[in-house]
């Protein structure tokens, strides 16, 4: 057995106990809100690496938050049951997502950033405080309450289903970037108009890469919403957006693996120190974790995703080295069919 498979299977028996027992490790602090509340931003921060693939950037991963949450206390109050609701919720994030793509067919970079940003600031200042009211928020008056399934009514047990869901996505994800489908992505990142003259519609593979991040993003609405067991208007700022869009690139922007770890480490440790500390930390966590994004930026411009590839590299060691055949020439011979040599003549 080599150095790389030994490598594999001592990182898999150190990653599945620490997933499986993540909360459990942290619980002397408090409960397992911090890790569930992690788990929830790093769906979002992987919506927003999704469309890294096609090389643009979008600012309404809150909103599509929201519409997420507001489908799934509709649902809810209609009594769907609850094996219903997920599915539907990505269903229903199509439509809100190829409005998106309208705009992404007709601008691009930081146009199509800012038509995004100005979307979620129309959908947080007319649909949810209309649907939730003005004064909407944590225990308000006007909130309305989603409840959890019965058996992840605590947040240990709801914390598997976070990461299971959060394990498949970014299954699906990853399996998508390494097929074709990625590989057609990419071509459409590095340029639309060699794309198009080889057949290709780049309008649809940018709609699918938009609604596949909204869908993500919409499901971890809907997460979010059960955490919290109330429906906030107030908490859709679209000033979150930039900062989530901060930790996907501090991730690798369009990396799988990089968005999930930039996310469960950025949005589990606040809330972590703010336990520990009693609240003390709640009024500095977002300052330090901008410091923590600019000197990844800074330093590694790849991100988290580029830090742990080198890192295992180091650990895997050099790969085997591809033997070249070296082909055997045949003797040089002369006209008479005998081996000869070449004699250097000296001129004098």
């Amino acid at each position: 057995m080599n150095r790389r498979v030994v490598a594999r299977l001592i990182g898999l028996a150190i990653l599945i106990p620490f997933v499986l027992t993540m909360p459990y490790a942290m619980k002397w602090a408090g409960p397992a809100y911090a890790v569930d509340y992690g788990v929830i931003i790093a769906m979002v921060v992987l919506g927003i690496s999704v469309l890294g693939w096609i090389g643009e950037i979008s600012l309404a991963p809150v909103a599509q938050m929201g519409f997420g949450l507001v489908v799934v206390n509709f649902l809810q109050s209609a009594e769907v049951p609850f094996a219903f609701i997920l599915p539907i919720v990505a269903i229903a994030s199509i439509p809100i997502s190829m409005i998106l793509g309208l705009f992404a067919l007709r601008l691009r970079g930081v146009y199509f950033a800012i038509a995004t940003l100005a979307f979620a600031y129309m959908a947080q200042k007319t649909f949810f405080q209309s649907y939730l009211g003005v004064q909407g928020g944590f225990g308000g008056g006007d909130s309305k309450t989603i409840s959890r399934p019965d058996f992840f009514a605590d947040d240990m047990h709801f914390y598997y289903l976070l990461m299971g869901s959060l394990l498949l996505i970014a299954t699906i994800c990853w399996a998508m970037n390494k097929s074709w489908i990625g590989t057609s992505l990419t071509a459409l990142r590095e340029s639309e108009m060699a794309f198009s003259c080889l057949g290709h519609s780049p309008g649809v593979y940018k709609m699918f890469a938009i609604c596949l991040s909204g869908a993500i993003a919409s499901v971890a609405g809907a997460y979010f919403g059960m955490l919290q067991g109330l429906v906030p208007a107030n908490y859709f700022n679209p000033g979150l957006a930039i900062l989530y869009f901060g930790f996907a690139v501090a991730g690798g922007l369009g990396s799988v693996g990089g968005a999930v770890a930039a996310g469960l480490a950025f949005g589990a440790l606040p809330r972590y120190f703010d336990t520990i500390s009693e609240g003390r930390f709640v009024a500095y966590d977002q300052f330090f974790i901008g410091i923590v994004v600019v000197l990844i930026v800074i330093k590694v411009p790849g991100g988290l995703a580029d830090i742990g590839r080198r890192a295992w590299r180091r650990i895997e060691g050099p790969g085997p080295e591809p033997e070249v055949a070296i082909p055997e020439l045949p003797p040089m011979s002369f006209g008479d069919g005998t081996a000869g040599e070449i004699e250097v003549l000296e001129h004098a």
